[in-house]
């Protein structure tokens, strides 16, 4: 139970710092970005969850399934940001409390918790 707690803080402390900078080597994809960083967030949770793996222990490894849940869901999130105002009043205004990037993270990180 311990070691899902230190890899889900890790893998969020990690994803925060990390995926922006990674968003900022690739070229600029415009109004796209939102997504490109869904799946780069994606990808930064699974990886940090592979590394993570073979350090603490009962973490089992993570499949290519629960890297595609992480990007699906990881996108479902950058859906929800980029539709947010077609939203009722009610909760766009809640939504827009939180950081646009914020979303996709979290849902790279339930999408990986989901899936292992």
């Amino acid at each position: 139970m311990l070691s899902r707690v230190v890899l889900l803080a890790v893998q969020l402390i990690v994803g925060w710092m990390a995926t922006p900078r990674l968003l900022e080597a690739l070229p600029p994809v415009g109004s796209l970005a939102i997504f490109a960083y869904a799946v780069l967030a994606g990808l930064v949770v699974w990886l940090v969850g592979l590394a993570l793996s073979q350090v603490l222990r009962d973490t089992r490894q993570p499949s290519s399934a629960t890297l595609m849940a992480a990007i699906v869901i990881a996108v479902a999130g950058a859906i929800l940001v980029t539709f947010r105002g077609s939203l009722p009043a009610e909760l766009r205004g809640a939504t827009r409390a939180v950081s646009d990037e914020l979303y996709p993270l979290l849902g790279a990180l339930l999408g990986y918790a989901l899936k292992r």
